[in-house]
């Protein structure tokens, strides 16, 4: 029986997939501008987490093509990846996860990023009949009680992804290790993750980085940015992050830092898009 081994074929950044046998003359033969990686995962991840923040993003979208993509609810760190991305000169993909719940202000960021960029960002969204028997359920207002909040996620944020997941190898996420102890205690820079029954490599180039680090990439770079962050309230309150309305608050400077996101609930504060914690 043959020995087969899968490569990675890549033609001008359009990659595809062979299983051939081990005699690659045949394919070097009719695929002279192509250039084969033989990189496996193990290899991908242990460059990628050498690599610094605008670097690693350019690696994964070299080395996977479209089986690569950023994933943002538009916060702050994802609009400093998509810059990054730009500034490569690779191709590179975006997707926004829509939860028809979403403050006016980041709907105008997203097409303010596209059309700042030149760019499509994918937009994916939650399926409307499972909205309305999350509705059914739990009423009009589900985010307010415990369980219902979580599967609010899960219907709006969640299975949206997880769809959209299951065509990537790489997921290029925001996550940062400031923003909270858990996603300290549970992230990491590079990984893999395992994701509604199937693995993904999961990137969070920004892992490393404070909140100041990112506000002067921002800044120095004239990157666009939700102007929520803008927003500040007679009595002092700001947002820190921002995703759904209902669900996120301005809150003061003294406040926890995970105050402004689910106030009602005392808990990691997290939606459920990761184990490790969300910030996409």
């Amino acid at each position: 029986m043959p020995f087969f081994q899968k490569f990675w074929i890549d033609c001008e950044h359009k990659t595809v997939y062979y299983s051939i046998p081990m005699g690659l003359q045949v394919i070097i033969a009719t695929c002279k501008k192509r250039k084969i990686i033989r990189m496996n995962r193990d290899e991908f991840i242990n460059k990628a987490k050498t690599l610094e923040p605008a670097a690693l993003i350019a690696f994964a979208f070299d080395t996977y093509g479209k089986r690569a993509a950023i994933g943002t609810s538009l916060q702050k760190t994802g609009s400093v990846m998509i810059d990054m991305a730009s500034r490569s000169g690779i191709e590179y993909s975006v997707f926004f996860v829509d939860t028809f719940c979403n403050y006016d202000e980041t709907i105008e960021l997203y097409r303010q990023v596209q059309e700042h960029y030149n760019i499509e960002i994918e937009r994916l969204e939650p399926d409307p009949k499972d909205i309305e028997d999350l509705y059914e359920n739990f009423g009009q207002y589900p985010f307010y009680s415990s369980f219902g909040r979580s599967r609010c996620c899960e219907i709006r944020k969640r299975l949206p992804l997880l769809k959209k997941l299951k065509d990537l190898d790489v997921w290029i996420s925001g996550l940062r290790s400031d923003q909270s102890d858990h996603r300290q205690a549970n992230s990491q820079k590079v990984a893999v993750a395992k994701m509604g029954g199937f693995d993904i490599i999961k990137i969070n180039p920004l892992f490393d980085w404070t909140a100041e680090q990112i506000d002067a990439y921002l800044k120095d770079n004239g990157v666009p940015y939700n102007k929520l962050y803008d927003f500040a309230s007679p009595y002092g309150e700001k947002f820190r992050e921002i995703g759904c309305k209902h669900c996120h608050i301005p809150v003061k400077d003294e406040a926890p830092k995970r105050a402004g996101k689910f106030p009602w609930e005392d808990s990691h504060k997290e939606c459920g898009l990761h184990k490790d914690g969300s910030g996409i």
